[in-house]
């Protein structure tokens, strides 16, 4: 009876999903009713098939940072890891043989705390609170299966937890060991800063000489980089193509989170100028063959204020590393 009142509140017209993008509370304003649709939404996702994709994700990561710093493998590093969600999966494989420390602006709740739901009330809001909420207690435990089932162990090792904001220039002051990491890592967190371009110069003070940092930011001109919750739980193909991207489909998008709306030529600008050098590989997955085709039809005329090339990006992934000597 719960589920069913839940699934036709998610199928009505939702308006409020909109964040603020001035706020400093958390990267997305998310309504009641806004967390719940996606509650619903997760709850449907194959937990033990997208375990194992984020596996080969992060061990392609491992791979980079590995090249990057002329290593073989990555044992008894400084990590630090911006923005590693309620779940921090990333986080938890890297520090199996690291120290990881990470950063983010909500408040991270893991399973039964109280007092923790109440200051993520208080700091992010509502909508964050029932998003966690209701995750920790009808989603993480699967999750957790899945995933450490795919790592193989039986326990994790969880990051060293700092609550702040990598877009304030005093985040030096709240991060210990800033200036002293060997690696600065994050995915899916830069496209929705209110302020890349001091996120990025913070990356790079963390860094100590000679660290590396690997940045994966999804592509706000992608299918999916609107982020409606649809796309991540099963439902992308039941979206129109570039939905977000196209005036006479916008109405039809909900984006789950604030999103700053960089452009792939943006992102190789600030790059070029703050880190020269810098990687910049462009991750397609198979989304050239799954949706290329959409593209030689009158989709094109449509979308043509956009290259193909930044149309079936998925993920940028900038690496970098720092110079011994400044």
């Amino acid at each position: 009876m719960f589920a069913e009142g839940i699934r036709r509140w998610n199928e009505q017209p939702v308006t409020e999903l909109g964040a603020r993008p001035t706020s400093a509370a958390t990267y997305a304003d998310f309504s009641v009713r806004g967390s719940l649709r996606q509650l619903l939404h997760l709850a449907r996702a194959p937990h033990a098939r997208n375990a194992a994709a984020l596996l080969r994700e992060v061990e392609i990561s491992e791979t980079r940072l590995a090249e990057r710093l002329g290593q073989t493998e990555l044992v008894g590093l400084s990590i630090l890891e911006i923005g590693p969600g309620q779940s921090m999966e990333r986080a938890q494989f890297f520090g199996r043989r690291n120290v990881v420390t990470a950063i983010d602006l909500d408040e991270i709740v893991d399973g039964f705390d109280p007092a923790g739901y109440r200051r993520m009330r208080r700091s992010n809001g509502w909508g964050r609170m029932i998003k966690t909420l209701g995750r920790n207690v009808l989603i993480s435990p699967r999750q957790r299966r899945a995933w450490k089932a795919e790592l193989g162990v039986d326990r994790v090792t969880p990051p060293i937890r700092v609550r702040g904001d990598f877009c304030d220039a005093n985040v030096r002051d709240v991060v210990p060991g800033f200036g002293a990491f060997d690696i600065v890592m994050s995915w899916s967190v830069f496209e929705h800063l209110r302020d890349p371009r001091t996120a990025v110069q913070s990356v790079v003070d963390a860094l100590a000489p000679g660290g590396v940092f690997l940045l994966s930011i999804h592509n706000y001109t992608a299918n999916d980089g609107h982020h409606d919750i649809r796309a991540f739980s099963g439902g992308l193909d039941a979206l129109p193509p570039w939905g977000h991207l196209r005036d006479s489909t916008k109405s039809e998008i909900h984006p789950s989170a604030y999103l700053n709306e960089w452009r792939l030529q943006d992102w190789q600008s600030l790059f070029e100028e703050l880190t020269p050098g810098a990687v910049v590989q462009l991750d397609s997955y198979e989304h050239p063959e799954r949706f290329g085709p959409l593209l030689d039809g009158s989709l094109a005329v449509e979308l043509g204020a956009f290259s193909r090339e930044e149309l079936l990006t998925v993920d940028i992934v900038v690496t970098w590393r720092k110079p011994l000597v400044d």
